[in-house]
């Protein structure tokens, strides 16, 4: 497996241009409808950074591979032997490869109402995240910084998790097997990869 990271603030105006007239008419049009730019150069450069480790990957060349959907609409490189997977958040984007299905995700770390995690945790990842035992079930919201990181490396965890499978979001409530993860920070970002 191997990862890639780009902050769209480097992409300049020809490198968006280029890598947009490789994408599908389908793929275009859905992004001239983007009303922020940010957007729109969040789904550029997932496709550039997508093409340039598939790229990498299969000793192709990136204007050669084509992109179709399976049955779950999950994209795939038509003809190749690579499994891929992106990911966005504020300026980042992600892409991870693999010879076998691999799901990513990235989150900027920030504040943000924790009532969500009660939704989508087991109690078992509540007391992780809110750093309390089983026997304590005082779940009270806090703004830590702590606390803050735990709930978006679970949150990557399972958003990751539930992309290298396929089932969509109804699998997000499911606990994540941890022995698939793997959980990097940099900067304010936390990026994990289920494979």
């Amino acid at each position: 497996m191997k990862w890639y990271k780009y902050d769209i603030k480097d992409l300049t105006e020809n490198e968006y241009n280029k890598w947009y007239s490789l994408m599908s008419e389908e793929k275009q049009l859905r992004v001239d409808k983007f009303r922020f730019e940010d957007d729109k150069k969040r789904t550029v450069a997932g496709e550039m950074l997508a093409r340039k480790a598939i790229s990498d990957w299969c000793s192709v060349l990136p204007q050669s591979i084509v992109f179709e959907n399976d049955e779950h609409s999950k994209p795939y490189a038509k003809g190749l032997s690579v499994h891929f997977n992106i990911s966005h958040s504020k300026d980042m984007v992600v892409c991870a490869v693999d010879n076998k299905p691999v799901g990513i995700d990235i989150e900027k770390i920030r504040h943000i109402d924790l009532a969500v995690a009660r939704r989508i945790c087991t109690k078992e990842e509540l007391c992780y995240i809110f750093g309390h035992t089983k026997d304590n079930q005082d779940f009270t919201l806090s703004s830590d910084n702590g606390v803050l990181k735990r709930f978006f490396e679970l949150w990557t965890a399972k958003e990751a998790s539930v992309k290298c499978s396929g089932v969509g979001v109804s699998g997000i409530k499911t606990a994540v097997d941890k022995s698939h993860i793997q959980s990097f920070y940099f900067d304010d970002y936390i990026v994990s990869i289920y494979e």
